[in-house]
């Protein structure tokens, strides 16, 4: 009987085929089948995770969209190499008899028999709201609805539906000659339920209760009760107002999940990407895949350099079939229609100062736990706020906080934090960036009129590639217990109140671990490259011949010898290079009859600082190294690694360099062999180092090379001299200090003709005598620094480096009396 009706099934079959097929539309995940280890020479065997003819439909659409081969029912006859079968896994006592069985039985009795199990889940919708109402319960989809309800899933949400293709089962270990037939399909069953149980999870997220009901639970969380109290007795008003109050700023704060708003937003992103991006390069998924599988909760610390950030890493999340994270969202988004919009989408808003409002504190810290324990996927910036340099800035750890203890308060939870790269070939707000590093432009907050007048501008231009890089993910219960091994004992020390030392203290650690992770799974981009290269000659004027063969070293200097195993560059020519990133940099041609000369304007050249802060790093190691050959022609390799390293530690803290730095020598060593492989330096006879020959490409490209962290050196080489200034006094008061560096920085653009605001940044500053205390040259009491006159050997080390001219101005602007009072620069001139 069973077989009449699988034969009549199939006789009827193509007449069904067709109009659901039309109706249905599919996504497959990942977008790069090469993820998944499929062999196409050994049969396979599709396993859905129930029988359901639309999910085989479904599954049949998404092999026809990949080239993969077609799914066909099993009717009792195994996968042959030009025939993949469908099964479903069995239920009940139907496994004693299931193709499932038979396939397992097989395996036993023919020893050379081989399958591939490829795991399918098929999502109708991706709606990870809890069925509250008569339409979610009828249109939702759902793991085993019946065969009507299907209909209407397939019916309400056949446009959007998500194909994911897991890793392939290895058939033979799942086999055992010892045990029977049914004690392996047990076995086999139990791991592919965890399996599909996981991947609804990953790609679903929790299920979602209603915004009303979440805002309720805020209001009845302790901690927020007892600053209701508090607040009440405190503003001697009545409880019932600072409740609603409470309820204003958890209206405030909370996202409102809606499959319309998220399909509305896809269809708009999809266009706009597609207009004014010419791709979106994602790397390293299949490992933030399998960390999403496996993991409970995932929290995405992105670099933050654009607005664009908010839309984009989301939408590649959504479209890889990754569950769409919440993302924190500074209030001054939350302006009329963005707002709501984005809100919808997932995003929650957030005050930049909380000024101590304990109310709203415990509010938001009342969400934030909620997002934890139900193991809500989460995006927000540990830099707060976007980079108006292109450098990664300082990390703000209040909101990494809270949610390090909200995790940490659950010692059965799994959360990885993943760091998360994104560059751009060309960042759209850069000339506003511009502007406010000059003064010329007051940042302010957004608004409707701002969106509307910058769109047009933004939809006539073309800003090249994104590149979005998932960096290795951070186990935050491994990290906790590897740099706080009595975390779980000290838990109870925590309060709504405020962060004892013991976890700012941690919690700086693992931001300081996120900021190097970001950066160590940075790309190298042609543009990126060619600014380098431009920005490094004196008058921003390069030969295109020695521009192609310096693009040409330095890619192959990447490539060969990464920054980090994440790390990636280019890979074609540096003609090919120069044509993607011409159009994009702006550059100018001056013909020549020796060749092209290429240049930009004054003001272009400064835009592309930042695409070369983007990946600067990338090459610290070998541009120190290259420095000190910058002046001379030869080097022994234990005085430049022994010199090289003790510079380290300035330059890993301004950049989030990633070794620690007792590692540092063997990471100079490794850079100083590539540069070797490369021809950036020979070896004299006698085996010292030295320079390439004058006029050849590789002495051009060294030279480009060590201009790099030229602007880098000579700010230490100033703090160094300013400090060894006043080692008389020995001491210096912090705030005026950094003023004097910051003066003295600008005036030497001045002098220098430099238009580069960045450089004389108060921030790298401010990091720079950081870095000093760290290292035992400074040592700081309240505001005062006490000075350690070990500091006269690194100034002098520092200086060494410069050239002649750049020691002479330092020197003299050192001597300037101006400066023992903080005079303002327009004095100075």
């Amino acid at each position: 009987m069973k077989r009449f009706t699988l034969r009549f099934f199939l006789l009827f079959m193509p007449l069904l085929r067709w109009p659901l097929r039309t109706w249905i539309k599919t996504h497959v995940s990942p977008s790069d089948l090469g993820e998944i280890a499929l062999n196409r020479d050994r049969p396979i065997c599709y396993m859905l995770p129930v029988a359901s003819v639309m999910d085989w439909l479904a599954l049949e659409a998404g092999c026809a969209e990949h080239g993969l081969p077609r799914p066909n029912l099993a009717g009792n006859r195994p996968p042959t190499v030009r025939r993949a079968v469908v099964l479903a896994v069995p239920v009940g006592r139907n496994r004693q008899r299931s193709e499932l069985h038979r396939l397992i039985a097989r395996g036993l009795h023919d020893q050379g028999f081989e399958a591939q199990i490829v795991p399918v889940s098929v999502f109708w919708g991706r709606n990870p709201v809890q069925e509250t109402s008569l339409f979610r319960i009828l249109f939702a989809d759902a793991e085993r609805p019946g065969r009507l309800r299907k209909l209407l899933i397939v019916m309400a949400n056949g446009r959007n539906t998500l194909v994911h293709f897991g890793q392939p089962v290895d058939y033979r270990a799942v086999l055992d000659e010892q045990a029977a037939p049914g004690a392996m399909v047990r076995k086999l069953v139990r791991v592919l339920r965890i399996h599909f149980r996981r991947q609804r999870t990953a790609t679903l997220g929790p299920a979602l209760s209603r915004r009303s009901q979440l805002i309720n639970s805020l209001l009845a969380d302790p901690e927020v009760q007892k600053a209701i109290a508090d607040g009440a007795r405190r503003e001697k008003k009545n409880v019932t107002a600072l409740r609603a109050r409470a309820r204003s700023y958890a209206d405030e704060i909370a996202a409102d999940h809606s499959n319309i708003a998220i399909g509305f937003m896809l269809r708009v992103l999809t266009w706009l990407w597609h207009r004014i991006y010419d791709g979106v390069d994602v790397r390293h998924l299949a490992r933030l895949r399998e960390t999403a599988h496996d993991k409970r909760e995932v929290i995405y610390l992105p670099s933050h350099r654009s607005h664009m950030d908010y839309l984009l890493l989301s939408y590649i999340l959504y479209k890889e079939g990754l569950a769409l994270p919440h993302v924190a969202a500074g209030v001054n988004l939350n302006f009329w229609p963005v707002g709501a919009l984005l809100r919808r989408c997932g995003a929650f808003y957030l005050r930049r100062s909380f000024k101590g409002d304990r109310l709203y504190t415990a509010v938001f810290r009342a969400y934030i736990e909620v997002l934890v324990q139900r193991g809500q996927p989460m995006k927000f910036y540990p830099e707060a706020g976007r980079s108006r340099t292109g450098r990664l800035l300082a990390p703000k750890t209040g909101m990494l906080s809270m949610t390090v203890a909200s995790a940490l308060a659950n010692p059965d939870a799994s959360v990885a934090v993943v760091p998360v790269y994104i560059g751009y070939d060309r960042v759209m707000e850069v000339n506003r960036y511009f502007d406010e590093l000059r003064g010329t432009r007051v940042k302010k907050g957004e608004s409707m009129g701002d969106l509307v007048r910058g769109s047009t501008k933004v939809l006539k231009r073309k800003y090249g590639r994104v590149f979005v890089s998932f960096g290795l993910p951070i186990d935050l219960h491994d990290f906790a217990d590897a740099h706080l091994p009595d975390w779980r004992s000290r838990m109870s020390e925590l309060d709504v109140e405020g962060r004892p030392a013991w976890l700012q203290d941690f919690v700086g650690q693992l931001s300081g671990q996120v900021m190097r992770g970001i950066n160590a799974t940075a790309t190298l981009s042609a543009t990126g490259l060619a600014s380098l290269i431009l920005l490094g000659s004196p008058q921003k004027a390069v030969a295109e011949d020695e521009m192609i063969q310096s693009m040409e070293l330095l890619a192959r200097l990447a490539r060969e010898f990464p920054y980090s195993p994440d790390a990636s560059a280019p890979d074609s020519d540096g003609r090919a290079m120069l044509a993607e990133a011409e159009p994009l940099m702006r550059l100018i041609r001056a013909p020549h009859a020796w060749g092209d000369v290429l240049t930009v304007e004054s003001r272009q050249a400064v835009l592309l600082t930042y695409m070369r802060n983007n990946v600067m790093h990338l090459f610290a190691l070998p541009s120190l190294i290259a420095n000190f050959f910058a002046h001379f022609e030869q080097r022994s390799d234990k005085a430049l690694l022994d010199d090289a390293a003790e510079l380290y530690p300035l330059l890993a803290s301004e950049l989030f360099l990633r070794w620690p730095a007792d590692e540092c020598r063997g990471a100079l060593a490794d850079a100083l062999a590539g540069m070797l492989e490369c021809g950036l330096l020979e070896r004299t006879d006698k085996g010292r180092l030295k320079r390439p020959e004058s006029g050849s490409g590789e002495f051009a490209a060294l030279v480009s090379l060590s201009r790099i962290m030229r602007e880098s050196l000579e700010r230490y080489a100033m703090t160094a001299m300013l400090l060894t200034h006043n080692l008389e006094a020995g001491v210096v008061e912090r705030g005026r200090f950094e003023r004097q560096c910051q003066l003295m920085a600008e005036r030497m653009a001045l002098i220098s003709g430099r238009n580069s605001p960045e450089f004389f940044d108060s921030r790298l500053f401010r990091n720079h005598l950081r870095t000093l205390v760290d290292i035992g040259l400074l040592h700081q009491e309240g505001n005062k620094l006490h000075i350690d006159p070990a500091l006269r050997h690194l100034a002098e080390h520092a200086l060494r480096l410069l050239g002649s001219d750049i020691r002479q101005s330092i020197a003299h602007l050192t001597s300037l009396p101006q400066l023992e009072d903080a005079t303002p620069v327009n004095a100075l001139t």
